[in-house]
């Protein structure tokens, strides 16, 4: 009876451990990723800061999206919106590689594949519901999509882009003019 015992609080005390660890391990992957996803997303916004701030339009292009292709800025196409991933390398799963591969280029195919030289997307995403949720962080706008300054076509018609100010304070402005 004292060899069951001793046995059983053995396997007791070897599951207790297992759990804690494991969730140990699960509360410091959770935590690793919420500083990801923070630090991304102070990326993004401020990626988004420096193109309103630069005082000039941008228009989220092939052009434009083609000048970002390194590990070091990163931005790929998938499905007519852009991300800017370069926050995202170190935590890939499948390598930095497969990431760089895809910089400044349409990654639609590589990302419905998993593959970085794909020519043809399959029916759905390769990826896991989970890795399309975290790619929503990555967002910075959609294909030909302008970002920045407001855009003065003559004194009496002013368009704003994705400014959020009023119109009609540019207006009023220039009408003075």
């Amino acid at each position: 009876m004292k060899k069951l015992t001793t046995i059983s609080l053995v396997i007791f005390s070897i599951l207790v451990i297992a759990i804690l660890t494991a969730g140990l391990v699960f509360y410091q992957n959770n935590k690793d990723n919420q500083v990801a996803n923070s630090k991304n997303g102070a990326l993004i916004e401020e990626t988004i800061k420096q193109l309103n701030s630069s005082g000039e339009s941008l228009v989220l292009n092939m052009g434009e999206i083609s000048k970002h292709n390194t590990e070091s800025d990163c931005w790929i196409l998938i499905e007519g919106k852009v991300y800017n991933i370069t926050g995202y390398f170190g935590s890939h799963p499948g390598g930095n590689s497969t990431m760089s591969a895809t910089c400044g280029k349409d990654a639609t195919n590589a990302y419905m594949t998993k593959d970085p030289n794909a020519t043809s997307s399959g029916s759905r995403s390769a990826h896991s519901s989970g890795a399309i949720n975290l790619l929503a962080n990555y967002y910075i706008g959609d294909l030909n999509q302008i970002i920045g300054s407001q855009k003065i076509t003559d004194t009496n018609n002013v368009v704003a882009s994705n400014t959020g100010e009023d119109e009609d304070e540019y207006e009023d402005e220039y009408e003075d003019d």
